[in-house]
């Protein structure tokens, strides 16, 4: 089984460049969970309720970063911590106006890890 959330729409405050930090941004992030369902999935509680992983990124969204790395980390281990069923988590998260001059487009990191 797999839970997906696409397209999550955040605006943050992460990157190295100070303006980042107290202007802000707007972020795309896409989430992919692999679960071990062992059992019939017949209530919320079988599986992983992708309303509170959509909570878990944005909490862990609010705490600012330098490295978008370092946040992706973070929202891999709160899930995992959420969830037992969880086997693996594909995130990523893309900056959608990055700060290069001349450039035009989007950056941002991906990370996969399982359990």
């Amino acid at each position: 089984m797999q839970i997906i959330l696409k397209d999550i729409l955040l605006f943050g405050y992460h990157g190295v460049h100070e303006l980042e930090r107290i202007v802000g941004t707007h972020f795309r992030i896409n989430v992919l969970i692999d679960c071990d369902n062992l059992k019939p999935i017949k209530t919320l509680t079988d599986t992983v309720d992708y309303a509170s992983v959509f909570n878990l990124v944005k909490h862990e969204f609010q705490e600012t970063e330098a490295l978008l790395e370092v946040l992706i980390e973070r929202v891999i281990q709160s899930i995992f911590s959420s969830f037992s069923i969880v086997k693996s988590v594909d995130i990523s998260i893309v900056k959608l106006n990055p700060p290069i001059a001349g450039f035009q487009g989007e950056v941002g990191v991906r990370l996969k890890k399982n359990a």
